[in-house]
């Protein structure tokens, strides 16, 4: 079940979680759930189709029905607030604030877990058994990735994503995230993190000839930014981050490991814009 902070348009949550109950009582039924609501069926479909919005006399009688308390109830008003709002400038609050509560409803992992970060493959072996959870060989799982790993590399990931809580045995003989996703936070520190950091750039260099243009996206640009533009733009990655984290949560039948990076560095020094003369 994906979680609410995964979602940006309410009506989309509303729709699978009608979904999910009329998959656990298969009596369940839009007529059900409109009467539970005190409105109309015709209504609550035309709210899901866009064609009408949730006020706010009605909106605390959805959040009620849905079951939503303290953090995604306030959520899910505000991905009513978003949709309903014409205003730009509201429209960004609303996001920037949704962006916010996405980030902090994230597992944050403890520092002593960083060593997940020493060997690229531990995070790689994370992802890759939400798509193969009836899989407990290690060499197997090695064989899945791209570049392959051994199977003693894999055991030694697996037992370390166990011993620090990532992942669980399951029913089917093999093993499961615990979270889709996790965060170190936005003040991380540490040597594994900047190793896997520098790994991960080396990858992406080595991408280019390795993938075709179809199984990849790569790409650059160099431009000049004050410190103000400079600040803007991690803001913008940020939330590029943030998307792609929401994008990954809502996937259901995942088909590939994939690794994103996020560069932006220096290439020239500070002092050039105090108007270094350039005569000799």
């Amino acid at each position: 079940m994906s979680s609410i902070f995964s979602y940006t348009d309410h009506r989309e949550y509303l729709r699978d979680e009608l979904d999910r109950k009329r998959n656990r009582n298969p009596a369940f039924s839009m007529r059900a759930a409109a009467a539970h609501l005190g409105i109309g069926s015709g209504t609550l479909s035309r709210i899901l189709s866009g064609a009408r919005d949730i006020g706010p006399n009605l909106l605390p009688a959805i959040i009620e029905f849905l079951g939503l308390k303290s953090k995604e109830a306030e959520y899910f008003s505000l991905l009513v607030r978003f949709s309903r709002t014409a205003n730009p400038g509201k429209k960004r609050q609303y996001y920037e604030e949704m962006m916010r509560m996405r980030a902090v409803s994230r597992q944050k992992i403890p520092e002593e877990t960083y060593r997940i970060f020493e060997q690229w493959h531990c995070l790689a072996l994370h992802q890759l058994l939400r798509m193969v959870p009836d899989c407990a060989e290690p060499a197997k799982l090695g064989s899945m990735l791209d570049p392959q790993v051994s199977g003693p590399k894999m055991k030694k990931a697996l037992d370390l994503l166990l011993h620090h809580g990532l992942i669980r045995a399951n029913h089917r003989g093999g093993f499961s995230p615990v979270d889709v996703s996790f965060t170190t936070g936005e003040t991380w520190r540490g040597v594994a993190i900047h190793g896997f950091q520098q790994t991960t750039a080396t990858m992406a260099a080595q991408a280019l000839d390795r993938f075709s243009k179809e199984q990849r996206d790569i790409s650059t640009l160099t431009i000049a930014l004050s410190e103000s533009g400079f600040c803007a733009a991690r803001e913008i990655l940020n939330r590029a981050r943030q998307e792609l984290l929401a994008l990954d949560e809502k996937e259901n039948a995942p088909k590939r490991v994939y690794h994103v990076n996020f560069h932006l560095f220096p290439m020239s020094r500070t002092d050039v814009a105090r108007g270094e003369s350039c005569a000799e």
